[in-house]
């Protein structure tokens, strides 16, 4: 399957952990962003914040699993992802949706009736 990972920009490591086991068991990741460069203030870096977001908008709309690595205090563009993966489903039955981690419960939008909220990647691995 075709699987895009999103979580806070400052989680890239959990991101890559993540990769590699999605891989092992023989998926695709849509797109890597944890090989971006921090460019905030995006103001000051306008053009590769058009190409950053352009890919990202791709890999979610080609996914055919998302998965949002949960945070206590979340980040914004990994909600932004979530809400594309969210409409995406409910217009035309993809992407899965999943939320992993302990703050899997700290948003309404991740009681959606698509939405699957697990405490660990390894329980969305069995699902897969």
């Amino acid at each position: 399957m075709k699987i895009y990972v999103a979580a806070k920009l400052e989680n890239k490591e959990s991101v890559k952990e993540a990769h590699r086991k999605l891989a092992d068991k023989g998926h695709e990741i849509t797109h890597d962003w944890t090989e971006h460069k921090d460019i905030r203030p995006y103001d000051k870096n306008r053009d590769m914040a058009v190409e950053y977001s352009t890919h990202e908008i791709k890999a979610v709309k080609d996914s055919d699993v998302f998965i949002l690595l949960s945070e206590k205090d979340g980040g914004t563009g990994m909600h932004i992802e979530f809400g594309m993966a969210l409409i995406l489903n409910k217009l035309f039955g993809k992407p899965k949706v999943y939320v992993v981690g302990q703050a899997n419960s700290r948003s309404t939008f991740y009681f959606q009736d698509c939405v699957k909220r697990a405490e660990t990647l390894e329980e969305v691995l069995k699902e897969l």
